[in-house]
């Protein structure tokens, strides 16, 4: 039987108040997620988590929503980390 494997991805959106926006969105999908402001002073970094069984279709699956949820708020998706045990 495949392992479960923790996925953080990485969104980018202009304000608290697109990342608010966003989480909503990401939490309506099943995600875990985390905002603040982001290292270059300008964005907000919003972090969504979620764990699942590895698959590519799933994972492109996944990327693609994370574009849209960030496009739709005037962000960007900036990829993600799987995090090892």
């Amino acid at each position: 039987m495949a392992k479960s494997r923790t996925t953080s991805h990485f969104l980018y959106v202009p304000d608290r108040s697109a990342a608010e926006r966003a989480g909503k969105a990401l939490a309506r999908a099943g995600f875990r997620s985390e905002a603040g402001p982001a290292s270059d002073g300008e964005d907000w970094l919003l972090i969504a988590t979620h764990d699942a069984v590895p698959s590519k279709e799933r994972d492109i699956a996944t990327q693609e929503a994370m574009r849209e949820i960030a496009l739709a708020v005037g962000g960007t998706y900036n990829g993600y980390e799987v995090r090892r045990p």
